[in-house]
């Protein structure tokens, strides 16, 4: 309301609408000839209701619901009751106005909680409303991290990635289940270039990446970095750097296949599947170290010209023992460990692909050689079995030379 467009005021007219002697039109009549806009008998006629609410402190008449009857009525009644709910200390119902979307209204409920406090009251501070100037920026999502399928040698890379001041910083680390820390670097990338890295890492094929939880890559690495010092590794020199954008590690590595399932059957039919996954691209390179090989493979050939073997059936008996005796031999408690890990890696890069069979195969084949039971014999025995051939198409030159 505008105090300066007529000349009725506040007071004066709530005495109009108290003066039960006066009709509603007799009172329409003195704020038309104080030049305000006029009023209808009606709205008139529901000041003097809301007004007798007020005034006996009505229990009918809530704040809120009194707040919706005041700024229903026109503007200058409106402030007249605001001025009696004041005289009757209904801080409530003012409240509930000022803190409502009509800002004429607001403002003059605003007007009257001063003047109470002016005179001593006591008044409530009313909330904050509206958004303040200056907002927190939204928290932008954790840039995801990944790790790559293993290599023959035991090898991948992983991407420990996280928000950075300018974008993401990204450690980018290569690591070895024998040798610990191969390579590392610290990178510093917007966003939108971390973006467009994603989209070129390999997937598929002989080499595969998945995304993973940030403590299953964190604690990739330091599992990496602890092997490798077992061994007599040492990280290379830019490890530290890369090591600051990597934080601690957890004290628990997280299992990113707990809730894995095998199916109705268990985990057997999948255990005895467990040479298939050598015809998988992703293991494919997968072959025992040099030295066992080789003398794997020497044994092979002289079983395959013996004269002792009279016919097809038996060489390739004499065989499957020959691999059977030379898994036995290579699968030490030590290899056991080394290869569960790989495979349980494996199986979570299959299952980001969603080949759910070849990554139960994995998984099953893991848990017998963690002694969870079953048996991962197949498995085992596939890797010299099927590695003779990969040594042949090499012209029998070095498979690799981890130390073991």
């Amino acid at each position: 309301m505008n105090p300066d467009s007529h000349n009725l005021g506040t007071e004066e007219l709530l005495a109009l609408l108290r003066d039960a002697a006066l009709k509603p039109s007799s009172i329409a009549e003195e704020i038309e000839c104080a030049g305000a806009a006029a009023c209808s008998l009606e709205s008139i006629e529901r000041a003097r209701e809301v007004l007798g609410a007020i005034l006996v402190d009505s229990p009918s008449l809530e704040p809120k619901s009194g707040a919706a009857a005041l700024v229903a009525l026109p503007e200058l009644l409106a402030a007249s009751l605001l001025r009696a709910a004041a005289e009757a200390s209904r801080q409530e119902l003012i409240r509930e106005v000022a803190q409502g979307p009509h800002k004429v209204l607001a403002k003059d409920a605003k007007r009257e909680l001063q003047r109470l406090k002016q005179k001593g009251v006591a008044v409530a501070a009313l909330a904050p409303q509206g958004n303040p100037l200056v907002t927190a920026a939204p928290k932008e999502e954790a840039p995801p991290c990944y790790a790559s399928s293993i290599d023959a040698y035991g090898e991948r890379a992983v991407w420990f990635a996280r928000a950075g001041r300018t974008g993401v910083d990204l450690a980018q680390v290569v690591i070895s289940d024998v040798k610990g820390i191969i390579t590392a670097d610290a990178l510093p990338l917007s966003r939108k270039s971390y973006r467009e890295f994603i989209k070129k890492l390999p997937r598929g094929n002989v080499v595969s990446c998945a995304e993973v939880a940030p403590a299953h890559a964190r604690a990739l690495i330091a599992e990496a970095e602890a092997q490798g010092a077992r061994n007599g590794f040492s990280p290379p020199s830019t490890y530290p750097r890369a090591l600051a954008m990597l934080g601690v590690a957890p004290e628990i590595a997280p299992d990113p296949l707990a809730d894995f399932e095998f199916g109705p059957d268990g985990e057997l039919p999948h255990q005895l599947a467990g040479a298939a996954l050598f015809a998988d691209p992703l293991f494919a390179a997968w072959i025992p170290e040099d030295e066992p090989l080789r003398a794997y493979s020497t044994r092979a050939e002289e079983i395959a010209k013996s004269a002792l073997h009279t016919d097809d059936a038996q060489r390739a008996q004499a065989a499957a023992d020959h691999a059977r005796e030379a898994a036995a031999a290579y699968f030490t408690d030590a290899r056991k460990a080394r290869y569960a890990r790989r495979l349980r890696e494996m199986a979570h890069i299959l299952r980001a692909e969603k080949r759910v069979d070849a990554a139960r195969s994995a998984l099953a084949t893991a848990r017998a050689l963690e002694g969870q039971g079953g048996s991962a014999q197949a498995f085992c025995d596939a890797l010299f079995s099927r590695a003779a051939d990969a040594l042949a198409r090499t012209g029998g030159g070095p498979a690799h030379e981890a130390k073991v």
